[in-house]
């Protein structure tokens, strides 16, 4: 058993007495003796003795009080009569969690050093132990631990904790035995042989069983805490390239229509240029080489290198841009999980928030792999000039005849034969720019990006979904512990029923546990026996009907199988004003545990009222 209370509630003074020690680690006004967990016997009992809870730097020796906790099959919580604190049930609330038995020790503060309360007390102890002062601490005790701890069924054993170390001492050897009797620390070592030998098998195996569950279920909860950032993560990644997505469908519709004008802005000038130079050169022999020469000014190499390098640099400036907000928006979900921190290390979500950054950092390195990649592989453009040639195949043949006739003849002829190689080139330049744009960036690079995002967010929710499937797994191992437990404490008391019969279990320890019966089986006297041994309230609900099996799950709520409405994974249940409170349980533990064991979402709502999940 383990020992808790404030700082100078009696626990080093106890330790003394049981130990008979010579009193030097009794705390002396308001400093705290006991800095770490200590053992000792006491007729064959072991107690474990903590720092005080509530105390001064109380975080750091709760931490040590509780690393005892797995060890304990029964805690004494001590309060002292000089003041009930209410910081020391607050701080008994995670302990309350690994559900031990719990014994409230009143140690009733009255100085036996004086020589007159000495007197009194040897002549009649209820000058210290007065009922009607005691009903007053119990009373406080009984509120506290209803209110922080969730107790209903309080035993408290009244203790003089001074009176006890005084029996022990030499120079009070004379009123030994009476200190010894009245400082009713007998009491105390009677309540714990009797819950050793009615509940003591019982406890030991609690205290393996729930040890055990406590650690798989901040497991679980751990495994679907680590899911649920995971999937939220994915979401947010796919949400994020969905966007991204968007634009770079616009960006290459955009990027192909335009193509097609700026072509047509390049080859306007020689188009535009076609009458002039006809007029002034068609009587030249050289006139192919200069109409060529008039291509080659458009320098249409150097414009492809242009309008290449100005479409990749809008690409990366876009996927720079995209990596900046994920970046920051990131960074953002990081400060506001931290401003909500939950009671499990925030490292899955500051991982998960690392994977959206490194998604963000990956497509800046795409767009700068792709900027390198374009101006690597330009499209080189051959068969510019070509076209210019075939002027030369005009001949001299308007030489002869008609001279003026023939003049204009020829000079329409060779306009269109200018303006059909101007039409080709306009078509080659903007077909080859088109070709380039997909074959480098539509085909490879936004190909890739969209493959690549679409693995990485649609393996988180992977991730996720095997997060998912381990927290049902420890789940099915958590309610098979609490099966046998049931079994088990049933067989302890002579209760027996067979392991099958138990179809599902659904367990708040310390507290409450409901079970299905499989097959309309009922043994109200195993749910009685098996509950006072195990100190819970216990509850099986015979197989059936879905509406009467989430009436009978609301007990100890009077509840009628016809106010039950049950829809897919759902049932709303309408249940008389004074009922409500006892269906749904103290901050919604019963009818929580009610959803639990028949896997469907129950709500609870007032006839005729309002209603309440």
């Amino acid at each position: 058993m383990t020992l808790f209370g404030r700082t100078m509630a009696g626990k080093s003074t106890i330790r003394e007495a049981l130990t008979r020690g010579d009193g030097t680690t009794i705390g002396k006004g308001a400093q705290r003796t006991t800095l770490e967990v200590r053992e000792y016997t006491w007729n064959s009992l072991r107690i474990i003795d903590t720092p005080g809870i509530g105390a001064y730097a109380g975080n750091e020796d709760r931490a040590k009080a509780i690393s005892v906790i797995d060890e304990t099959d029964v805690v004494l919580f001590l309060a002292s009569s000089d003041g009930i604190q209410e910081e020391s049930f607050k701080g008994m609330q995670e302990l309350r969690q690994h559900n031990k038995p719990l014994l409230f020790v009143l140690n009733v503060k009255r100085d036996l050093e004086k020589p007159v309360n000495m007197r009194r007390f040897l002549k009649d102890p209820r000058t210290v132990f007065d009922d009607n002062e005691l009903r007053g601490h119990f009373d406080r005790i009984h509120k506290l631990a209803g209110e922080y701890l969730g107790m209903r069924d309080v035993r408290i054993v009244p203790i003089h904790a001074q009176a006890a170390y005084l029996s022990t001492r030499p120079e009070h050897a004379e009123h030994a035995e009476m200190l010894a009797e009245h400082c009713r620390l007998g009491d105390l070592l009677e309540e714990l042989r009797s819950e050793v030998a009615w509940r003591g098998t019982v406890r030991r195996v609690q205290t393996i069983v729930d040890g055990t569950q406590v650690s798989l279920l901040d497991l679980q909860e751990e495994l679907a805490e680590q899911a649920k950032t995971v999937r939220r993560t994915a979401q947010y990644l796919e949400d994020k390239f969905s966007e991204l997505d968007a634009w770079l469908e616009g960006f290459i519709r955009s990027t192909n229509s335009r193509t097609e004008t700026e072509v047509a802005q390049l080859v306007q000038p020689l188009r535009a240029s076609v009458s002039t130079f006809i007029d002034e050169n068609i009587e030249r022999h050289d006139v192919g080489e200069r109409w060529n020469r008039r291509v080659k000014a458009l320098d249409v190499e150097g414009w492809l290198k242009q309008q290449q390098t100005s479409i990749l640099d809008e690409l990366r400036i876009r996927l720079a841009e995209f990596s900046r907000e994920m970046s920051v928006e990131s960074k953002l979900i990081g400060e506001f999980d931290a401003a909500t921190p939950s009671q499990f290390d925030p490292w899955d979500v500051k991982r998960s928030l690392r994977w959206a950054s490194a998604a963000g950092g990956a497509l800046a390195g795409v767009a700068a792999v792709a900027g390198y990649f374009g101006a690597a592989n330009f499209w080189n453009p051959v068969g510019w000039i070509a076209g210019g040639v075939s002027v030369v195949a005009l001949g001299l043949s308007w030489l002869f005849g008609d001279r003026e006739q023939k003049l204009q003849r020829q000079k329409a002829k060779a306009a269109l034969q200018l303006r059909e190689n101007i039409q080709k080139l306009e078509q080659d330049v903007a077909k080859g720019l088109k070709q380039w744009f997909y074959s480098s960036v539509t085909s490879r690079l936004v190909r890739a990006i969209r493959k690549d995002t679409k693995q990485l967010y649609s393996g988180m929710r992977d991730v996720s979904r095997s997060l998912d499937d381990g927290a049902r797994q420890v789940g099915s191992i958590v309610e098979e512990l609490n099966r046998r437990l049931l079994v088990r404490t049933g067989q302890f008391v002579g209760v027996l029923v067979e392991e099958a019969l138990v179809a599902r279990v659904a367990r708040d320890p310390g507290v409450r546990t409901k079970f299905l019966w499989r097959d309309g089986s009922h043994n109200p006297s195993f749910c009685k026996h098996v509950g006072i041994a195990l100190g819970e309230w216990v509850d099986g609900v015979p197989d059936g009907p879905v509406v009467q099996k989430v009436a009978l799950a609301l007990r100890p709520a009077l509840v009628s199988p016809t106010a039950v409405a049950v829809s897919a994974q759902a049932a709303i249940v309408r249940v008389p004003e004074k009922e409500v409170g006892r269906a749904i349980g103290r901050r919604g533990s019963n009818v929580s545990l009610a959803s639990r064991l028949l896997a469907i979402r129950i709500k609870v709502i007032r006839e005729e009222l309002e209603a309440h999940d």
